[in-house]
């Protein structure tokens, strides 16, 4: 058995890797991107800290919009796979996700303007959907490791959209616009990524010796993982907890702009929100995040919000 070096042991705590990811925030123009600390009640009642790796915050002053970034990085050696089964992308009577779905939009509280969310859809054929995945290690597997940088992501955008929540109920008045916010979890890892072909069985993978034969390497996933019960049961915890003492005015707003309460809100979004994460390749980060920025560009992103009719 080969002796782990000291690089092996850096490396394999994951430090090098976040530097290198906040270093390349930095050369997009992201200003002070940095770990995202959170506080949540353990199971045990407990108040802990928890943290996502990277927050890196974009601003559009002059459209008020606000991009967050949460990023979990996963360090992994040569040789470990991220494997995950296939899925397709749907409407919103199908099986499959909307794509639109990966961005968390924050418009509740706006009652003059809106996401277009379908300008966000033609992207999706760029990025292939996948489900439940699995690492593999060159003598062994883990069934943590995915599963670990998802519930940390999930828990952070609950938190990050509380606080979003909070600020544009600061920014609601006469003099000033409410601030519009998307938030978008990510994972980044230095595994290797592939996607099972669509129809592989059981008998083509043991009729195999080449991976190649029953998966596609990607550099870029989108990820599709709903909130389970205890997940949901957090999230609506978390929504009361933080945000019962502004119940009668965001009342007011979600009414104005969506035609229901807090309680409505905050169960619609712990039942859904997160259900989508990107999960991108440590080498193709940079590029990765230009292409997701750009998406913010378009002049149609964001629309009138149409009065809701009384009733």
């Amino acid at each position: 058995m080969s002796k782990k070096t000291w690089k092996d042991h850096l490396l394999s705590s994951g430090v090098p890797l976040e530097y290198s990811v906040i270093r390349i925030f930095e050369e997009l123009g992201i200003r002070d991107p940095a770990e995202y600390r959170y506080e949540r009640t353990t199971p045990d009642g407990l108040s802990q800290v928890f943290s996502v790796d990277v927050h890196a915050k974009k601003v559009d002053p002059h459209r008020d919009l606000h991009i967050e970034c949460l990023v979990e990085c996963k360090y992994r050696h040569d040789g470990t796979k991220w494997i995950f089964v296939p899925r397709d992308y749907g409407e919103i009577f199908s099986q499959g996700p909307s794509f639109a779905n990966l961005f968390v939009t924050m418009d509740q509280c706006c009652v003059d303007r809106k996401f277009d969310r379908s300008v966000l859809e033609k992207f999706e054929q760029t990025y292939p959907l996948c489900a439940r995945g699995i690492e593999l290690l060159p003598d062994d597997a883990n069934p943590k490791t995915i599963e670990q940088a998802v519930q940390q992501l999930r828990y952070g955008v609950v938190a990050k959209a509380v606080d979003a929540i909070e600020w544009q109920i600061f920014m609601s008045g006469e003099d000033s616009r409410t601030p519009m916010y998307v938030i978008i979890p990510i994972i980044v890892t230095t595994a290797e990524l592939w996607r099972l072909k669509i129809g592989t069985t059981v008998e083509d993978i043991r009729n195999t010796e080449e991976i190649t034969t029953v998966a596609d390497p990607h550099d870029v996933l989108v990820l599709h993982q709903k909130p389970d019960n205890l997940n949901e049961r957090d999230a609506k915890d978390r929504f009361k907890k933080e945000l019962s003492l502004f119940q009668n005015e965001l009342d007011k707003l979600l009414k104005q702009t969506n035609n229901y309460n807090l309680d409505v809100f905050s169960g619609n979004f712990a039942r859904s929100t997160p259900s989508l994460f990107i999960i991108i390749s440590y080498k193709r980060v940079k590029t990765a995040m230009k292409n997701l920025h750009s998406f913010f560009a378009s002049d149609h992103l964001i629309k009138k919000r149409e009065k809701k009719a009384k009733r």
